[in-house]
């Protein structure tokens, strides 16, 4: 379980840990953080920012690496994707006109 819905019950510091708002009678807690939000959207957004957000230097240069190697694989399959068809267009054009078989 990742977040509850308290109800009825006021908290002792009573701001949204997302957008500063004052919580009412009802909110929603995260049970591992003990953080808390106004509603479940402020809760869902902010869950959302902390998946996409690196929380440490060591984890944003894995992030960066991790996206330069998928960048680096993309266009190594580009290349190799057209010299396959550049081959294959060739040998058609070979067999085509007879060639040297």
């Amino acid at each position: 379980m990742r977040f509850m819905l308290v109800n009825q019950e006021h908290p002792c510091h009573g701001v949204c840990s997302a957008c500063v708002r004052p919580l009412g009678a009802s909110y929603v807690r995260h049970v591992s953080k003990q953080e808390r939000y106004c509603d479940y959207d402020c809760y869902r957004q902010q869950t959302a920012m902390d998946m996409l957000w690196p929380r440490s230097p060591f984890e944003a240069i894995a992030v960066l690496t991790a996206i330069s190697g998928w960048g680096w694989m993309i266009q190594m399959g580009a290349l190799s994707r057209s010299l396959a068809e550049a081959y294959l267009r060739e040998y058609d054009l070979l067999t085509m006109e007879g060639g040297d078989g």
